[in-house]
């Protein structure tokens, strides 16, 4: 079975995200406050696809990492 590491952009909940990133959404959440100004205020569940490249722009593209 073969999985594949793309990422696609469009819109994602607080949990999808922090599980994208590996850490619980708490942990997201704070790590999110310091550029609540840059990403905007989240409007119903999900942020927005424009948000969610805001947010891989601060916070760098999740990835994984092979050995």
């Amino acid at each position: 079975m073969s999985y594949s590491n793309k990422l696609h952009l469009k819109p994602y909940s607080l949990m999808e995200l922090s599980r994208i990133y590996g850490v619980n959404f708490r942990t997201f959440r704070k790590w999110l406050c310091p550029f609540q100004d840059v990403i905007g205020v989240r409007v119903g569940r999900y942020y927005s696809v424009a948000q969610v490249r805001k947010i891989f722009d601060v916070l760098g593209t999740p990835g994984i990492i092979e050995e």
